[in-house]
């Protein structure tokens, strides 16, 4: 069991992490992760392992429920498929069969040519924050 004192160290540290993740967040437009981590004299593996620590105890503080939970909503305007941005597949042409399927932290996405670009994208933005 940890003590009193490495619980209370380690909680000011996750908050002086998140103020810093904030920080970067708020960033000037333009400016990359690796060029604030220079400006700020740390390095970029060093603002990566704390943003994961500020995620960590952040998924600590919510209730059981919520982290055990297996079914995770998306909201429907990422189901949405935009008529620009997708490009249908001629009547004619068979490729019902051929697709991409990939596969990120347990979760399988089929990708096949009627998939829409912007949905894709939003896809794979959610599943690159998954840990």
């Amino acid at each position: 069991m940890k003590s009193q004192t490495s619980l209370v160290a380690r909680s000011c540290r996750i908050q002086e992490w998140a103020a810093m993740v904030q920080e970067c967040k708020n960033r000037p437009e333009g400016m990359s992760v690796d060029e604030w981590c220079h400006a700020n004299n740390i390095t970029k593996a060093n603002y990566y392992y704390r943003l994961t620590q500020v995620r960590k105890a952040c998924l600590e503080s919510l209730p059981a429920e919520t982290v055990e939970q297996a079914i995770v909503p998306v909201p429907m305007e990422l189901m949405q498929v935009k008529p620009e941005l997708s490009a249908p597949i001629p009547a004619s042409s068979n490729k019902e069969d051929s697709y991409l399927e990939l596969v990120f932290h347990g979760v399988t996405v089929h990708v096949t040519e009627q998939t829409s670009n912007a949905l894709l994208t939003k896809v794979l933005g959610v599943l690159a924050h998954v840990e």
